[in-house]
């Protein structure tokens, strides 16, 4: 009986499938269990595939996807497990989710994406694909087939001309590149297709077709020296992934075993990376789902999108040479993943698989591999890798215990698993067969040089099986004896003159140091099969090689002995880094949190890391922190004029050299014993902050994150394990503070101080425990009784000053502020303050700069800053303490209540100091009084003045009151803007309230005639009456000539003041207003006043306003100003109110005047006055009305009219009324007999 008969392997979930025509067979082909069938279906089964869903689609429990392909039908089921667990009972579901007719189509292969697309390769030669979505529309089905091969116009053909035209080649396999988003297909007859998925990897375009002969010839080519016979038949392609290369993108193998590497980009083509987000994933098993090639998706990926298909490399297959007999041929299947390649031939009856793989020279300038070749009971069917497990990390890094996953062969007689042994496991079979100290063991460290054997040796030692004990003893020796030491680089210009022209081959103690470039075998018995780079030449396998090159110098400029410049260290300190870098590599670049404040880490992955970190600490302080043993005579100290003297001493030329060369290896041997003590310190470092972190995981990190201050919440968000373990203290320290203060605020009982300084005593110190005991003190008081509630308080109060150098002060403030412990932030802050500079640095730094005195050597200047600061912060918890009571205060007042029971007011809580019944205002008062730190008092001003507390100021009885109000006084000569207008008043109010009336006068004045357009023209004359009282006052307290002189002076800066006021107003009504400004602005001389303002605008008044204040007797002059004063109000005045107008000037002038004689002419302005009211024929007695309302005296007028009448003029005629004197006299005299 004959039947169709498939067989394969599910790697992703450990499962092998047979189908016998119809019917589907799965089980776990380890260890036979677990079978699931399915026998729905009633034609033979061409092809299947496992794949993985689309997002959103399916429910949870549905984990892949089982696609059959009939000659009729396509059917996909679901495939579930229990548990969700790959490991747990396999559950096929009855009822197909989707079915399609095939159409005709004879699908060979099926392969699906990783965001859950499926496509297939039909018999035809054309790509279909299955597109399936959770609901249809009306121009959609739910699912329906793609053929991606034809043009949408294809239809217009028919169907029997495409077959004429068209030869039929098979897609005989599908290969998906997830990592690019690219899809290749090869058919039966060599031709490879290149798809592009898009960017986002759900685009679908052809952009390469290349035939078999074309690549042929772009073969034979490349290498001319093959037969293109060797190239007829291509057998297996696959993808070589991004992070695998970013210049090579697939790999093709012909059935005689040659590799030919292709690229989707022009050569030339320049390639452009951005950082792409990982792609959205299907829900994953708690297994491995995907192989390789489908991991780690979060890389970079390119811009530029594939081009075509362009050979770049042809590898010949191994053993491919003339003399050469066993060699691969007639490849039939192959498979090649991350540089191993297996090909699968056959050799009669039998078959044999090739294994290829270059890890081993993975460092190495020249492309090397090693070969090995196993027989198989049959032709081998299948063969699949089983891929590690995926994770959001790299914890591939991490060294395990736990073997490599197998590649899996499935001969025709069974399977064969073959184990990929890693170095480690390479050298633990090494060491059971092979002394520490042998040949074999040297050659390993041989090629896994630059640290790779000690990294294995580290792994080996730090086992935990009991049954290894004689492995990890194997492995310390074999690091300790082929390990090395660090070595100094000699060259002749480093050799003392006596040795420069005796050049000789440098000795080292590790034998084989320099070692040839000769092909060799492993000590594992497989063969090297190289191919050296187009254009260049293998190094040796030196420590040379890879060491930085030193460029020769004269050795007259450099010393004969640099160890930081010419130290090679040992292949023992390239391990051990090497071991701790992979070992935090997981971590160490990554972000503490994601967005939304969750751990980017779990618990587990930590603590494996920390685990390993352990490990490797431990290995650290037993084997690698020895101090060298002495090595020569020569001193610590050498220079070229001792070494000269000394070589006389040790007789001969060579053991002077072997003299030299001990002491600069025993130098370069000091080097790396510091550097592995850095290393040591950096690794238990490392291992407490991972403890921390774990701990807070414990103990929900999002809640924690939501206690810390909101400054610093983002940038903990940025923030990486690397910034945390090289800088991050202050961050430690502040998650700390945030997990006590959520322990204290539960009333926890468990001890967490034991727990921090268990897991972080570097990071929670003696100090933190204090703070954290004197926290919960805080937290009990608030809900004690008063007796008990003061005992508390002051008792933490007590334990917070013992740490107050370092102890965290807002935190601290905050406790007190809530329980109202005010005196208790003004002492802790104080003593943190004085602890923090107890050499007083900020307060030289202060008063240094407040006088202008910059001269400070930087230095020095550098940590009086930061003095300063330390000091500032402190002063700052006070007066945010201050800001809370003040705006406690004025909510009080703005918010009244109907109080809760009746009688007076209940007074606010008590304490020893009385803080607490104080008013804000008496609060800063009593705080002031009772300090004598007197940056804490000028912070404490400061902090009034911005508040507007001058009165409260003013009031402070303090000696550090005075000077600062007089840096806030000379400060704002220079910047008037510090504290507002208020800068300029206070001293000369606290010279004013503590009674010293001269020195507030002397202000006022220095006010008044400062120039400067911060006070106007009246507020300087303000000031210059200020201090006029000011200047009485002192003078009426003690008589004094000088201060009588002061007193004399300033009442004729306050007349000029007066005259340059009335002098502006008279200016603003003449729209003059640059005068003005000028003016307004600063006060002037009297010379000045007349000279630039008054005469020139022709004030008269105003001067003979000045001229009475400057006491300048000119008689004609006076009287011309009378004129011109008289003539400009009859000027400005209507015919209707001329004579009041004038009348009520004469008034103002008179009583003004009347007393200066010399600047009051009376018979020039009478008569002045009697011929204007003569001419205009007012009454007869408006003049006298005008000299009478001013309170002029009568008999004195009438003297002064009985003067003018003798006079005689001729006016009066010309006038009209030659006796006008006569009848105003009349009218004067019966005023007179009236009164």
């Amino acid at each position: 009986m004959q039947c169709n008969c498939i067989m394969g392997i599910f790697p992703s979930i450990r499962r092998a499938w047979l189908t016998v025509d119809s019917d589907i067979f799965v089980w776990r082909y380890l260890d036979g269990d677990d079978l699931a069938y399915f026998d729905g279906l009633s034609e033979t089964i061409l092809s299947i595939a496992l794949v993985q869903p689309k997002q959103g689609i399916f429910k949870d429990h549905i984990k892949y996807l089982l696609v059959l392909a009939t000659p009729l039908d396509i059917v996909m089921l679901g495939v579930s497990f229990a548990d969700g667990d790959i490991n747990s009972e396999m559950r096929l579901l009855p009822d197909a989710l989707f079915s399609l007719p095939s159409d005709g189509s004879y699908i060979t292969n099926i392969v699906g994406s990783h965001n859950g697309r499926i496509f297939m390769g039909g018999r035809d030669g054309f790509l279909y694909e299955i597109a399936y979505q959770a609901s249809g529309g009306w121009f959609s089905r739910k699912c329906n087939k793609i053929n991606h091969s034809r043009s949408r116009l294809s239809f217009l053909v028919p169907s029997l001309l495409n077959v004429w035209l068209s030869e039929e080649d098979s897609i005989s396999q599908l290969v998906v590149d997830d990592t690019r988003n690219i899809l290749y297909t090869r058919s039966e007859k060599g031709t490879i297709t290149v798809y592009d998925l898009g960017q986002d990897g759900w685009g679908m375009s052809c952009v390469a077709q290349s035939s078999l002969d074309s690549i042929r010839r772009r073969a034979v080519a490349i290498a001319s020296g093959i037969e293109p016979s060797n190239l007829n038949e291509l057998v297996h392609i696959a993808a070589v992934t991004l992070q695998e290369s970013r210049q090579i993108n697939l790999v093709a193998v012909t059935q005689a075993a040659f590799n030919l590497y292709q690229n989707t980009l022009k050569p030339g083509v320049r390639l452009y990376f951005i950082t792409c987000q990982p792609p959205t994933l299907p829900p994953q098993p708690t297994t491995p789902s995907t192989t390789s090639p489908k991991q780690n998706l979060n890389i970079n990926k390119f811009i530029t999108r594939p081009s075509g298909l362009y050979l770049v490399h042809v590898r010949l297959p191994p053993g491919f040479t003339g003399s050469s007999v066993q060699r691969p041929t007639t490849v039939h299947s192959a498979h090649y993943n991350a540089g191993t390649l297996l090909l699968s031939s056959t050799t009669g009856d039998d078959g044999v698989l090739w294994c290829i793989n270059n890890d081993m020279f993975a460092f190495d300038a020249m492309l090397r591999e090693t070969k090995i070749n196993f027989r198989l009971d049959g032709r081998s069917w299948a063969i699949a890798e089983v891929a590690n497990p995926p994770s959001p990390l790299s914890l591939a890094a991490l060294p395990s215990d736990a073997p490599p996953l197998p590649p899996q062969i499935f001969p025709t007689q069974g399977c064969h698993v073959f184990h990929k042994l890693r170095p480690v496991d390479q050298l633990r079979n090494l060491l059971n067969h092979f002394d520490p100290d042998s040949n074999t063991i040297h050659k390993f460290f041989q090629i896994y040089n630059q640290g790779e054997a000690a990294c294995c040796c580290i792994i080996l030692s730090s086992s935990f099986v009991p049954s290894d004990r004689v492995i990890i003893d194997k492995a310390v020796a074999a690091l300790m004896h082929h390990g090395g030491v660090a070595l100094p680089k000699v060259s002749t210009n480093q050799l003392p003159s006596s040795l420069a022209h005796h050049t000789m081959e440098p000795m080292s103690p590790i034998s084989g140091t320099h070692r040839q470039s000769t092909l060799m075998r492993t000590p594992g018995g497989l063969p090297v099969i190289s191919t050296p780079m187009p254009g260049s030449h293998p190094p040796p396998l030196s420590r040379d090689a890879r060491s930085p090159q030193q460029h020769p110098q004269s050795p007259v400029q450099q010393p004969a002995v640099d160890p930081n410049q010419v130290t090679f260290y040992s292949e023992r300190q390239e391990g051990v880094f090497k071991m701790f870098s992979r070992i935090v590599r997981p971590l160490w670049e990554g972000r503490l949190v994601e967005d939304f404040v969750v751990s980017r880490v779990d618990e587990g992955t930590i603590s494996l890391v920390i685990d390993h970190l352990v490990s490797l600490r431990s290995f650290l302080s037993k084997h690698c922190l020895s101090q060298p043993s002495g090595r020569g005579d020569f001193p610590n100290s050498f220079d070229r004029s001792s070494f000269s003297s000394y070589c006389y001493c040790c007789g001969g030329i060579l053991k002077l050299y072997l003299l030299f060369i001990n002491f600069l290896a025993e130098e370069a041997h000091v080097l790396e014993i510091r550097s592995l003590k850095q290393l040591h310190s950096l690794c238990d470092q490392s291992i407490q902050v991972f403890g921390l972190w774990r701990l807070l995981l414990h103990h929900q990190i999002h809640v924690l994150f939501e206690a810390l201050d909101k400054q610093a919440q983002p940038s903990l968000k940025l923030m990486t394990f690397s910034d945390v373990v090289l800088s991050g203290d202050s961050v430690c320290k502040a998650l700390i503070s945030a997990l006590v203060g959520q322990y204290i605020d539960d009333h926890s009982t468990i001890d967490l101080s034991s727990q921090l300084r268990d897991i972080c005593p570097n990071l929670y110190s003696p100090d933190d425990a204090i703070c954290s005991k004197a926290s919960e003190l805080m937290s009990l008081a608030r809900t004690s009784e008063a007796h008990h509630r003061d005992e508390q308080l002051h008792e933490a109060a007590k334990l917070f000053q013992q740490v107050a150098y370092s102890v965290n002060l807002p935190h601290v403030i905050q406790q007190y502020y809530a329980v109202r412990f005010y005196s208790g932030v003004v002492e802790l802050c104080l003593l943190a303050a004085h602890k923090r500079d107890e050499e007083g640095l900020a307060l030289r730094l202060y008063l240094s700069l407040s006088s202008g005195d910059e001269d400070v050597d930087p230095l020095v200047r550098k940590s009086y800053v930061a003095s300063f600061y330390d000091r500032i912060s402190c002063y700052k918890c006070i007066t945010d303490m201050l800001d809370g009571l003040m705006v406690a205060a004025e909510g009080q007042l703005q918010s009244p209540s109907v109080p809760s029971q009746p009688g007076p007011p209940q007074p606010l809580i008590n304490n020893e100091n009385g803080v607490g019944n104080l008013t804000p205002e008496e609060a800063q008062h009593h705080l002031a009084l009772n300090s004598e730190d007197e940056l804490f008092h000028i912070t404490l001003y400061e902090w009034m003045l911005r508040m507007h507390l001058t009165t409260q100021l003013l009031k402070v009885s303090s000696p550090f009151v005075e000077p600062f109000l007089k840096r806030v006084a000379s400060s704002q000569e220079n910047n008037s803007t510090l504290f507002g207008s208020m800068g300029t008043d206070l001293l000369w109010q606290y010279y004013e309230r503590a009674g010293q009336f001269m020195k507030a006068a002397e202000i006022l004045v220095h006010l008044a005639e400062k120039p400067g357009s911060d006070r106007d023209l009246v507020k300087r004359i303000e000031y210059l009456s200020r201090a006029k009282m000011n200047s009485k006052s002192s003078t009426s307290h003690k008589s004094n000539r000088g201060k009588g002189q002061i007193l004399q002076e300033l009442e004729e800066k306050l007349e000029v003041a007066q005259i340059q006021l009335s002098t502006m107003e008279n200016l603003k009504q003449l729209s003059e207003h640059e005068a003005c400004e000028k003016l307004n602005f600063q006060l002037v001389d009297v010379t000045t006043l007349y000279s630039e303002f008054a005469d020139p605008f022709q004030l008269a008044e105003c001067k003979l306003s000045i001229v009475h204040c400057a006491g300048l007797h000119d008689p004609n002059l006076v009287e011309a100003l009378w004129q011109n004063i008289i003539e400009h109000e009859l000027s400005k005045s209507n015919n209707s109110d001329t004579s009041v107008l004038l009348q009520h000037k004469m008034v103002e002038l008179t009583k003004r005047y009347m007393a200066s004689q010399r600047y009051f002419p009376i018979e020039f302005v009478v008569g002045l006055l009697e011929k204007i009211s003569c001419s205009r024929g007012w009454i007869l007695n408006w003049g006298v009305t005008c000299f009478l309302e001013a309170r002029y005296s009568l008999s004195n007028l009438l003297n002064v009219y009985e003067n003018v009448h003798s006079q005689k003029l001729d006016c009066w005629s010309t006038l009209g009324s030659p006796h006008h004197l006569l009848y105003v006299v009349n009218e004067l005299i019966s005023l007179f007999l009236d009164n």
